[in-house]
């Protein structure tokens, strides 16, 4: 079933986590969840931002000012990274409609978000059918609307943020797209 893939529920994680800020709900979640326990794998410092203990409350409003300032600094649309070739909102918006999906109508639906939770249905549905089609429908999408543009969106959003949480998540999320990205490329 596409809902058991690990792959799937990365993608599908890390869309989230960056179509927009956590609310205090999802930073409770996030805190208790084990978000800093995967990060900790990695190497990364996530866990003063999550486990401190400032209320919930607080650390999402910061956490929603971080994030409104980064949107001025870091596009995470791949329309602002394309490079000739087919306009991402048109293609994304083709495959969208021919596959019976819709982008959250508060992103734009070439947002790094979309592309992820597309990715999630599209590696889900690989892992769990494992036929060549569905390998090759993932490799297609990841290849065409993520591994041109979104490392190198990652590392800005990296670079420029100034709170843990989103250099964390910037960081966790490249590094699982620069993991698939050498998947792909193997098989």
């Amino acid at each position: 079933m596409p809902g058991d893939s690990v792959r799937r529920a990365l993608y599908v994680l890390f869309g989230r986590l960056l179509a927009g800020p956590p609310d205090a709900d999802l930073y409770r979640r996030l805190r208790g969840g084990g978000l800093h326990a995967l990060a900790d794998v990695q190497g990364i410092d996530l866990a003063s931002d999550l486990l401190d203990e400032t209320d919930a409350d607080a650390c999402a409003s910061e956490l929603a000012a971080e994030y409104a300032r980064l949107k001025d600094l870091v596009s995470l649309r791949e329309s602002d990274y394309a490079a000739g070739g087919d306009d991402p909102v048109i293609a994304i918006s083709r495959f969208l409609a021919e596959n019976r999906l819709r982008a959250p109508p508060d992103l734009p639906c070439d947002h790094l978000s979309v592309a992820l939770g597309i990715m999630g249905e599209l590696a889900g549905a690989a892992d769990a059918q494992r036929d060549a089609g569905s390998r090759n429908r993932a490799r297609e999408f990841f290849g065409r609307h993520l591994a041109g543009w979104a490392l190198a969106a990652l590392a800005d959003l990296a670079e420029k943020a100034e709170r843990r949480y989103y250099k964390g998540v910037a960081a966790m999320a490249g590094a699982f797209l620069e993991s698939e990205r050498r998947q792909y490329e193997a098989a």
